[in-house]
């Protein structure tokens, strides 16, 4: 396992472990069809590398939590590339994950994302930021 995917492990788990779900990798076959997929769209090899890492950890997240992040054999991933050159890759509520413009974006349905300070470098970072947001906030 990466140093990443460690990192992706221990920051899903508790939302998989809260909801009596597992973390369950997507399949070699499953990673190879959606390589074929990413490189035949040219997506940048280090998207498709960190996605990979991703879904090494978890076939996405089926809405834990109100989260949801793609499975890497759905094509709604790939709803706004021929149009706009983005990667839906998630949502919750309102807020809406994405690649677009070498970043990945945390938005809503208009922005793609709500500022320079919600476009980062890496996927990891995407969702530190996302889960202290979304998770951090305690009934005082």
């Amino acid at each position: 396992m990466t140093k990443t995917e460690k990192q992706l492990h221990k920051l899903l788990e508790p939302l998989f472990i809260d909801s009596d779900e597992m973390l369950i990798p997507a399949s070699e076959e499953l990673i190879t069809v959606f390589q074929k997929q990413t490189l035949k769209r040219n997506i940048p090899d280090t998207v498709i590398e960190q996605l990979i890492e991703f879904y090494k950890v978890t076939n996405g997240v089926p809405c834990l939590n109100s989260f949801d992040f793609h499975r890497c054999d759905d094509e709604i991933l790939f709803e706004w590339w021929e149009s706009d050159i983005v990667l839906w890759l998630g949502q919750r509520d309102c807020d809406i994950l994405r690649w677009s413009n070498g970043k990945f974006c945390l938005g809503d349905a208009s922005d793609v994302s709500y500022s320079e300070e919600y476009e980062f470098s890496t996927l990891i970072e995407l969702l530190e930021i996302a889960f202290e947001e979304w998770y951090s906030d305690t009934d005082d």
